[in-house]
């Protein structure tokens, strides 16, 4: 059954508490299980990742890889309209990508020179769900920003079906990008194969990619031997809406991301009492029960909830919308107006669907190539620019305590000193 609630008189703080309490990838009963999944794993590899894969999928693939024939034959099996929308959505998302790509820079001034060199990791995992359907979409978004960035080595893991199987539109989607290195197995076994490596896979510089709470669980876990992306759990949207929406596309943006199921969340804030009765009236199934309707006061009240609730999407559905946008200021995405559903991002518009879920789009962003890269700074001085600079380093360092750093500087602007 749908809820609904009356948040007129809620201040942010409570309504969050409302919708979200503690819970998710952070409570310790998942936690502490996802702990030992990845201990195990660490421990004896592919004995380890074996048993849990037949334990949660069903089945023990063997070989773990799957062979190239088999991607290869997922390519040619596609229909043509199918090829062609894989096309479309990767074409939007590389130029998309593109766009945001970090670049090396330098500036000089009077013989001193920094600047800040951006190189791609040699290597990450990308990890693609299963659970309800397969989702050819995530490696689109998580593949693609990767090769932008320069990413030689991606290895990609997804769950077996009950054949053993990666489904077959997630190894069409491989074939298509060149990635031949994918996996047959998910949850937090994978993630943990990933970081520490097995007998079959080898270890990677970091790990992408959404999942379920067990997923996110380990990938926290595993952070600090490895990099990993924004938490990314359950999917949630946010529909900000006012009389000018129209009640059945509404309904269809929130059940939308309900029917990811696994905890997903779709919350509409409304000041029009009308529209969400109209809404709730169309709202069935099971996607129904994970919708929360929300009465506020006014739209600004429905920004300030927004933002304190920091959803994975937000939808700008008001007679005015450009000035409710701007004043948006916690999403993973934010699509603006009637024409702009929510699904054209988790498709084929070009920014990576893969976006901070939880709450933590307050400081987490969404994939991108900056998640596929390292910057280094560096720093070149000619002996006259030392010269310049050198006494307010040693005064400042022994400022602080630190006599070798100051010596350290005061050594090289001795007479005669011409190192550079």
């Amino acid at each position: 059954m749908t809820r609904k609630l009356d948040a007129r008189g809620m201040e942010p703080e409570a309504f969050v508490r409302e919708l979200r309490p503690p819970g998710g990838f952070f409570t310790e009963e998942i936690r502490n299980a996802a702990r030992e999944i990845v201990r195990e794993v660490r421990e004896r590899g592919d004995a380890a990742l074996l048993e849990y894969t037949g334990r949660f999928d069903g089945v023990r693939p063997d070989p773990l890889r799957v062979p190239l024939e088999e991607i290869d034959r997922a390519v040619t099996g596609l229909l043509p309209d199918l090829r062609e929308s894989f096309r479309v959505a990767i074409e939007n998302v590389r130029r998309f990508h593109e766009a945001e790509l970090d670049e090396s820079w330098s500036i000089s001034r009077n013989g001193a020179t920094v600047g800040q060199r951006v190189r791609p990791l040699d290597r990450v995992g990308l990890y693609v769900p299963g659970g309800h359907g397969a989702y050819p979409s995530t490696l689109i978004m998580s593949a693609v920003p990767a090769q932008v960035a320069g990413v030689r080595e991606i290895a990609v893991c997804s769950p077996p079906d009950r054949d053993g199987r990666v489904s077959e539109a997630v190894l069409a989607v491989a074939g298509l990008l060149g990635l031949d290195e994918v996996y047959a197995v998910g949850g937090a076994q994978a993630v943990a194969a990933l970081a520490y490596g097995t007998e079959s896979i080898p270890a990677v510089r970091k790990i992408s990619g959404p999942g379920n709470d067990y997923v996110t669980a380990a990938k926290l876990e595993v952070f600090g031997t490895v990099g990993i992306d924004a938490p990314q759990g359950p999917s949630e949207v946010v529909v900000i809406a006012d009389e000018a929406a129209s009640p059945e596309r509404v309904a269809y943006d929130l059940l939308a991301q309900a029917e990811h199921l696994s905890g997903a969340s779709a919350v509409l804030l409304t000041p029009d009492a009308g529209l969400m009765e109209s809404v709730g009236q169309l709202l069935s199934g099971e996607p129904a029960r994970l919708v929360t309707l929300v009465l506020v006061r006014d739209i600004s009240q429905a920004v300030e909830l927004s933002n304190a609730y920091a959803p994975e999407h937000a939808h700008v559905l008001t007679g005015d919308a450009a000035p409710v946008t701007e004043r948006l200021t916690a999403a993973g995405c934010v699509m603006v107006g009637d024409a702009t559903p929510v699904a054209l991002g988790d498709y084929a518009a070009g920014p990576s669907h893969a976006l901070p879920t939880g709450g933590t789009a307050v400081w987490a962003s969404p994939l991108g190539t900056h998640d596929f890269t390292v910057r280094s700074s560096y720093i070149r001085y000619t002996p006259e620019a030392l010269r310049r600079i050198g006494p307010h380093v040693a005064r400042l360092a022994r400022l602080e305590g630190f006599e070798n750093h100051a010596r350290s500087v005061e050594v090289r602007l001795r007479a005669g000193f011409e190192g550079g």
